[in-house]
């Protein structure tokens, strides 16, 4: 029996061999939709990534994949063969969405658009998320998170340690310590999907998304976007921020972040800094005049949250109202009391019946709350259930489409 939700009685049939199409519709399934991943017989690429629990490097427990892949049921078919592609098309034809995670190259040959999908039902939803997107000079390019995180102009964007080379404008670009661009693009595909759904219900068709992960990773640089439109390409200093502090500093404990960017919040900091005589020279009067002499206002502040933890400033600054936090560790995270409180890492039964953490849904839906309803699927694990289920398969056509 499946969890109600708000999407409850919605089919999705997933497709997917990168993070922003499996995480797209793990969103879905968290709202209750019935999320089918089709699998090839050699699994998900993401159950051979780990972290595994105590190294055992178990598929069925890679961390990743069962973070993906929580609140969906998973089939295998390969769908270069003849009978599992009839199979795989008789499931997206029972589907209300079809969400394909795929390079463009790969959703032409296998014929997933939508226009060659639909046949006379014309309600099927696809939402195609690719490195690129479906048109364009560079559509047929493959590429994962660390492509569209630099496609995006995001890894350029993030400034780096400046002391690292002579000009900082010379730094190599940054990467991320996480699949960001999967995450932006799987959210803005989940969106795009329920906006599509709302539509279909208005006008009784379904439609194609055509999502590309480089411009998922661009939508979220306005003010970067922005600046090198009205100026020449802004150097990848402080100045990037437009006014100071707004910047990550050294404490007692670790790093904190510390976003004195209203004259009024500058105050106040001086204030708890007990005001010191260098606050008031004309290089430190506005946010801009702070930011352009950075240089020399990080090492004044550093004798003040030097003598401080995150925590004991975060806690000064917010009772003045400014902006201010700890930068977690991803441990601290995990540990933190607030987190805890809010329930949202949830705890998963791995080997042995030891138990690790994992994220669980930000959203708080107050008629149809999250349930983490079902774990990750281990390979093949609902095969011929969904296909009895959706489709009423026989034995005969099963044993035909089995892998």
């Amino acid at each position: 029996m499946l969890q109600q939700g708000a999407l409850s009685g919605i089919k999705v049939v997933e497709f997917s061999n990168q993070v922003a199409g499996s995480f797209c519709a793990r969103l879905l399934g968290d709202a209750g939709a019935d999320v089918v991943k089709v699998e090839p017989p050699k699994g998900d690429r993401y159950r051979q990534t780990g972290p595994y629990p105590e190294g055992s490097g178990d598929p069925d427990w890679s961390g990743l994949f069962l973070y993906l892949n929580s609140n969906k049921r998973g089939v295998v078919l390969d769908i270069d063969v003849s009978g599992s592609r009839a199979a795989f098309m008789d499931l997206v034809t029972a589907a209300d969405f079809l969400v394909v995670g795929e390079n463009s190259t790969k959703i032409e040959r296998l014929g997933l658009r939508r226009e060659k999908l639909v046949k006379t039902d014309q309600r099927l939803i696809v939402t195609s998320i690719t490195p690129f997107g479906l048109t364009g000079p560079d559509s047929s390019y493959i590429g994962d998170d660390l492509i569209a995180i630099g496609a995006g102009g995001m890894a350029y964007a993030t400034p780096g340690i400046p002391d690292m080379v002579e000009d900082a404008d010379l730094e190599p670009p940054l990467r991320s310590n996480t699949y960001m661009s999967g995450y932006l693009a799987g959210v803005q595909g989940a969106v795009a999907s329920v906006g599509a759904l709302l539509s279909r219900k208005i006008q009784g068709v379904g439609c194609e998304i055509d999502l590309s992960i480089q411009e998922a990773v661009a939508s979220v640089m306005p003010f970067e976007l922005a600046h090198a439109s009205y100026y020449e390409p802004k150097t990848r200093r402080p100045e990037i921020f437009g006014v100071m502090p707004n910047a990550y500093l050294p404490c007692k404990d670790g790093y904190v972040v510390i976003m004195a960017v209203m004259e009024g919040h500058w105050r106040n900091l001086m204030d708890l800094a007990d005001n010191p005589d260098w606050a008031e020279l004309e290089v430190f009067a506005s946010g801009v005049e702070r930011a352009r002499n950075w240089d020399a206002l990080e090492p004044l502040l550093l004798e003040w949250t030097m003598a401080h933890t995150g925590a004991e400033i975060a806690q000064l600054a917010q009772n003045r109202g400014i902006p201010c936090f700890p930068a977690y560790t991803v441990g601290q995270m995990v540990d933190s009391p607030h987190v805890n409180e809010r329930k949202f890492m949830r705890d998963i039964e791995g080997p042995n019946g030891k138990k690790f953490k994992l994220p669980g849904y930000p959203v708080r839906m107050e008629k149809t709350p999250w349930h983490l309803f079902r774990s990750a699927p281990k390979l093949g694990e609902h095969t011929s259930i969904v296909f009895e289920e959706w489709l009423e398969y026989s034995e005969q056509q099963l044993k035909r489409m089995i892998v």
